[in-house]
């Protein structure tokens, strides 16, 4: 096995193979597939063409990073498709192919095991979500499929994850993996920019007609990706100052879905953002400055022709917080709280189907409460929320831990999803949220083993030196040309 795999590593071919699956130009070719898969609406045909891709690199390559964004993108795609169960599990076959994958992975690239810094606070996490709805949840209940998805993905099957992605992804490298990790997460950002665009362009016609925004039932979900990948465009600016404007970009697109929760926690996440770069930036802080009050003039100026296009969600928002309107979201709240004060120590478990007289969820879909701390509450108990507690700490610690500008960056990104997870499932959904913040945490881990700077203040300096270097390089390059 190690003869072999010496000389497949010193294959020249295969080597240059690798480096391609992880680069800029195949980043592009991704996008633009699944670009072709949503204005054809191939949703189904996409599944399998990410899959295969995906299965790929994980036999070819012993980068698991370059899964990253096939993945994402497949998520990305597949989000349109709401109550397609019945559709979906019929090709479940299909994951033969990346699970066979990974296992052969796993195995010819065989790394050393490392549980890392939150396995105890996952582990904590794992046996509470296991534990929940004890004594209270039917056999049936707590043992079928749409339970186990949830119970396992969230807690025992999560901490595998986060396992091997400390093991997995600490493989050598020629290349800057935050950089790398940031053009993976900006090219999810402008995929759903695109998807959002070309709905839009689609119903173009009912657009014209409301003169304003057009209802998206999947808006909640792609602005979560949105928030997701703002932070990484404006953290990007430090290098590039330009990218000030993506992260700008990514909120309007936001706006266009229609989305409260991306509308005010969107805004709150491009603000902390922005608050952060001023501080941090020394040399770019009087851009950002001008381009914050930019945008100020600009809303004041236009603010008529800005709320008559966006008002519909304004009006949505203050409706919902003056009570005027007692919508699902707040009958699910006073639930949570009732089956809470039944059932105080170990919730009503995720599998319970009790909540259905409010809101009739989807197919293999849990009842939601639609709120990540009440979800919490309402479903785990007192175990639950002790052990989501200790492991939110714990997050932050090991966020703030080496105070990078890559680790701010994932950090403001973490607290979008969280932000938005209390108002949706968000981050208490497996895949795609939480499995990108199990990402998170273990790229934090393994890079923090080797981050020299000092401080944020010389981390932004070192990255913006280390940025003029390259260009300077660059400039040689095509001058030799």
């Amino acid at each position: 096995m190690i003869g072999l795999n010496t000389v497949i590593l010193n294959d020249s071919k295969l080597n240059n193979l690798r480096k391609f699956l992880i680069s800029e130009k195949f980043m592009l070719m991704l996008f633009a597939l699944a670009c072709v898969i949503t204005v054809f609406h191939l949703e189904v045909a996409g599944v399998f063409a990410f899959i295969i891709i995906i299965s790929f690199i994980l036999i070819v390559s012993d980068d698991l990073l370059a899964t990253t964004l096939p993945f994402l993108l497949l998520c990305e795609t597949v989000i349109k498709c709401y109550g397609s169960y019945q559709t979906y599990i019929k090709i479940v076959w299909i994951a033969v192919l990346p699970v066979a994958s990974l296992i052969f992975h796993f195995i010819y690239y065989r790394q050393k095991i490392v549980t890392g810094k939150m396995f105890m606070p996952m582990l904590t996490v794992s046996a509470a979500v296991t534990l929940g709805g004890a004594g209270f949840l039917s056999k049936a209940e707590y043992f079928s499929l749409v339970s186990f998805y949830y119970v396992f993905g969230l807690g025992f099957g999560m901490l595998i994850i986060y396992v091997l992605l400390n093991s997995y992804l600490n493989t050598p490298r020629d290349y800057s993996v935050k950089d790398k990790f940031t053009d993976i997460m900006i090219y999810m950002g402008l995929f759903a920019v695109f998807m959002i665009f070309e709905y839009y362009i689609v119903n173009l016609s009912d657009a014209i007609a409301s003169k304003g925004i057009i209802y998206m039932q999947w808006r909640n979900n792609i602005s979560t990706f949105l928030m997701l990948a703002m932070p990484f465009a404006a953290f990007k600016s430090v290098k590039k100052p330009s990218y000030i404007f993506l992260s700008l970009i990514f909120y309007l697109t936001i706006l266009l879905t229609g989305s409260r929760g991306g509308l005010i926690f969107g805004l709150i996440e491009l603000l902390m953002s922005i608050s952060v770069l001023i501080s941090i930036d020394k040399r770019h802080r009087w851009t950002f400055v001008a381009i914050g009050m930019g945008i100020v003039f600009a809303i004041a100026l236009f603010f008529q022709d800005f709320y008559g296009f966006f008002g519909a969600t304004f009006d949505r928002l203050i409706l919902g917080i003056s009570g005027g309107e007692k919508e699902v979201r707040v009958l699910l709240f006073e639930r949570a709280f009732q089956d809470f004060y039944h059932n105080p120590v170990f919730g009503t478990g995720l599998a319970y189907m009790g909540n259905r007289d409010i809101h009739p969820s989807a197919e293999f879909a849990l009842c939601w409460y639609h709120c990540e701390p009440l979800q919490i509450m309402g479903s785990l108990g007192l175990v639950g929320m002790a052990a989501y507690s200790i492991q939110g700490i714990s997050r932050i610690i090991l966020f703030v831990k080496k105070r990078t500008v890559f680790n701010v960056t994932l950090l403001v990104s973490y607290l979008g999803l969280e932000m938005m997870s209390l108002v949706n499932p968000g981050i208490l959904c497996p895949l795609p949220y939480l499995f990108i913040i199990t990402m998170y945490l273990s790229l934090t881990e393994i890079l923090d083993k080797t981050e020299t700077s000092a401080d944020l203040g010389e981390d932004v300096e070192s990255s913006q030196m280390k940025e003029a270097l390259d260009e300077l390089e660059e400039e040689k390059e095509e001058t030799l040309n």
